[in-house]
């Protein structure tokens, strides 16, 4: 039995074809174009969830017990090292390479593990990439399912960035704990920034059959999550209790398992991303029908009341000029669009340039009052979180000021915005496939690290140069008053001598710390602008993909609407040059043709409010 989102495809779908067989019909082979693409582009829809969490949680056992097949590795004493994607297939097939759905070369599927691990002995080199295939009712709609490797530490982790990117161009985020404990402040603190770049979240607890407090450790979960200002739902689940219900036919156990409930999510997840690329088409659909209706319009007008063909000519040409304007280079909304764009790029450049140096100073403040060589190894993780951090609200700036570029290009065009706008779809365009900045390694402190024996040397030879410096003097002393001094002279050698010694100790130490504080600076500094030097490099390939998306949008639109007002002076000359008899048989068939393409429109007008959740006179 069809389901309600089957339903909805159906109709955007007959709607689209229909409005293709009118474009066509009325040599609008422009419009047929981009209804044609438009719907290719539902038919090959997909929506990409995230599977996210920290090492050895059971991301790749929630996977796998999900679609019932093994295609994540899930060995105890090995761990996911590169993202794998999960999508539908007829058959098994398993893909490596990289980021690009291009670059990847089918391998055996023997070597998934391999490839998902990173086992140096057995799997090809250079993965950065595992991509499944899966005969799967769950994936048949376009679900695609990413198990990404652990984030130890959260935010700290070296994993985080490439994963928060990812987030910018994901549907939806599971998010993965388990009931060996409570959730910690890094998971927290990750939690909160995925709900920040992705709208759609559900936290998810596993493991349930080795924990049996895990109804507490759910309720402490929660707690934390309202804590955060988080309004997250914990969902339990148990792998074991579905592979047994599975594997049994037992039902009840199956929908204890909780996997019943996961599922329900992602097919709504992929139902209201499915919605959003209808609303598309929708919109396209009745863009072009209201053209077509534009254009029977004028014809009919013009068939009506012939004394008035000089003041529609009139009105025809002057839209002709718009309409040129519209298309030209110095059209309002492409201005408005460059200058947006140069501002965006200035605001998006000096937040990373200020978040950045936040950081270092963060971290050289750290190292005022800290030994190098103790905090090192406390510093690179706290690094990696502040640097990680800083980058998740970067992007998210990124994303809510592209939005508001969209709106306002949107609204400056004025042809219908409000159906414009369901074309500038900027969370994919902001998603990034570059390298990310976590990619880089924070390298070692090579400051020289003086050894106590070294400090010892140094602090003798202090201490010899206080006594020799006394030996002497307590010799002049002897020369000059011939008076046998040893007694004194030598208790006071050894004195001042360990004066010096403590003395030159101190300095050497201080001297030590300065050149260690000095080295430390200097690699994170070195680190911070190779990470800020590619996070720049991202955000401007960002901008440029948002700068040419709405370019095109508008651009397109503003050409069709150019070939509508040609087409409606076209017909309009023809009328002029039609007899009485000519005229009243057009008219008729306009009428009947207009009264069609008219219902057509508001069948269009009304599936595309309801996909958008408001009619058009509330969006506009």
């Amino acid at each position: 039995m069809p389901n309600a989102q089957d339903a909805e495809t159906a109709r955007v779908l007959a709607l689209v074809d229909e409005a293709v067989h009118e474009a066509q019909g009325r040599r609008r082979d422009d419009l047929a174009t981009r209804l044609v693409a438009e719907r290719r582009r539902v038919l090959r829809g997909s929506c990409a969830v995230l599977v996210v969490g920290e090492f050895n949680k059971g991301k790749s056992s929630l996977v796998n017990a999900l679609l019932n097949a093994r295609v994540c590795a899930t060995d105890a004493d090995v761990a996911t090292a590169v993202p794998t994607v999960v999508r539908f297939g007829e058959q098994l097939t398993v893909a490596s390479g990289g980021a690009d759905d291009a670059a990847r070369s089918p391998v055996d599927p023997a070597d998934t593990e391999a490839l998902q691990t990173r086992d140096d002995r057995s799997a090809p080199a250079g993965a950065e990439v595992v991509e499944v295939a899966v005969p799967r009712e769950l994936l048949r709609d376009g679900l695609v399912l990413v198990d990404t490797p652990g984030m130890g530490g959260g935010l700290a982790s070296a994993h985080a960035a490439r994963a928060l990117r990812a987030l910018a161009g994901a549907d939806a985020v599971v998010f993965v704990t388990d009931a060996s404990q409570e959730l910690t402040a890094p998971e927290v603190e990750l939690l909160r920034r995925v709900a920040g770049l992705c709208r759609r979240v559900l936290c998810v607890l596993t493991k349930l059959d080795l924990y049996p407090e895990w109804r507490r450790i759910r309720d402490l979960d929660e707690a934390h999550l309202r804590t955060a200002g988080l309004r997250l739902p914990v969902q339990p689940l148990s792998s074991a209790l579905r592979h047994h219900g599975l594997r049994t036919g037992d039902r009840r156990a199956v929908t204890d398992s909780g996997y019943p409930r996961l599922a329900a999510f992602l097919r709504g997840t992929v139902a209201a991303t499915g919605r959003q690329g209808l609303a598309a088409a929708a919109a396209a659909a009745h863009s072009a029908l209201s053209q077509l209706v534009a254009e029977l319009a004028t014809a009919r007008a013009a068939l009506t009341d012939p004394a008035r063909q000089r003041e529609q000519l009139e009105a025809l040409r002057d839209a002709q000029h718009r309409a040129e304007e519209l298309r030209g280079g110095g059209s309002r909304w492409l201005q408005l669009l460059n200058d947006r764009i140069g501002d965006l790029t200035s605001t998006v450049d000096f937040d990373l340039a200020m978040r950045i140096r936040a950081v270092r100073k963060e971290a050289f403040d750290r190292l005022e009052t800290a030994d190098p060589r103790r905090e090192w190894v406390e510093l690179e993780p706290w690094l990696h979180e502040r640097v990680n951090a800083a980058l998740a609200d970067h992007l998210r700036l990124l994303r809510d000021q592209a939005d508001e570029v969209a709106d306002e290009v949107a609204g400056r065009f004025g042809e219908d915005a409000w159906r414009l706008r369901a074309h500038a779809d900027i969370v994919r365009v902001t998603d990034q496939r570059e390298a990310a900045p976590d990619e880089i390694g924070l390298a070692a402190l090579a400051a020289s690290r003086a050894s106590r024996v070294e400090l010892g040397i140094a602090a003798v030879r202090g201490g010899s140069t206080g006594a020799v410096l006394s030996h002497a003097v307590g010799l002049l002393v002897v020369a000059v008053a011939s008076v046998p001094l040893a007694p004194v002279v030598f208790p006071t050698a050894a004195l001042l001598g360990g004066l010096f010694a403590r003395t030159t100790y101190r300095a050497a130490r201080t001297a030590q710390l300065r050149a260690l504080r000095a080295e430390a600076e200097r690699t994170i500094s070195l680190h911070l602008d190779e990470v800020e030097m590619r996070a720049r490099r991202d955000t401007r390939d960002s901008l440029r993909r948002i700068h040419q998306h709405l370019r095109d949008v508008f651009a397109g639109h503003a050409t069709e609407l150019q070939a509508s007002v040609h087409r409606n002076l076209e017909t309009l000359a023809h009328t002029v040059r039609e007899d009485q008899q000519g005229r009243q048989e057009r008219l008729q068939r306009a009428d009947a043709e207009l009264t069609r393409l008219r219902a057509l429109a508001g069948r269009a007008e009304a599936l595309l409010g309801e996909l958008l959740g408001t009619g058009p006179e509330a969006a506009r």
